[in-house]
């Protein structure tokens, strides 16, 4: 079979044309996910994506001894989204989804169910990617997740007494 021109020119508007109804058909299936039981925004998964990244991010250990996991991170944000608009909990649940499938093809499993030296590993990288865009998103998501656990009230307490002006006298 001779290959022509417009052999290749058809099979690169079927790969575009596929690649196009995957990315939109998986952005469907994330737009609109319905929170989680006991959840007022995030779905079960989205939910146990910023438990698994926060963990990843601040593990056991310190003072006190426990993970931004163990915080309630994932819960912040939930109560957090809430104050935000309906097309930007969208968005950032689609961030979420986003980040946590981003492993599937190099580990064959979502973030979330990745083991936590893995988790770590998928971090550094996204922290060190030469993509700004991540790097922003997951910074952002770190600036969300940090006040999430310097709320808690066992880190709130180790925090006071050197930043009187935030937890107050």
């Amino acid at each position: 079979m001779r290959i022509t021109r417009r052999h290749v020119l058809a099979t690169t508007v079927a790969a575009a044309a596929a690649g196009t109804a995957g990315v939109g058909a998986t952005a469907l299936r994330w737009w609109d996910r319905a929170p989680g039981e006991g959840l007022r925004v995030l779905s079960p998964d989205e939910h146990a994506f910023i438990q698994a990244m926060g963990e990843a991010w601040m593990p056991r250990g310190g003072i006190p001894a426990l993970s931004a996991a163990d915080a309630g991170v994932g819960d912040f944000l939930d109560q957090t989204l809430l104050a935000v608009n309906p097309l930007n909990q969208k968005l950032m649940k689609l961030l979420m989804q986003s980040l946590d499938d981003s492993t599937l093809p190099t580990h064959l499993s979502a973030y979330r169910k990745l083991g936590l030296k893995q988790r770590q590993i998928v971090l550094k990288g996204w922290l060190h990617s030469e993509n700004h865009l991540l790097r922003s998103a997951v910074q952002g998501l770190f600036v969300l997740m940090s006040l999430g656990f310097t709320t808690h009230p066992e880190v709130a307490e180790v925090l006071r007494p050197s930043m009187r002006c935030w937890y107050g006298r």
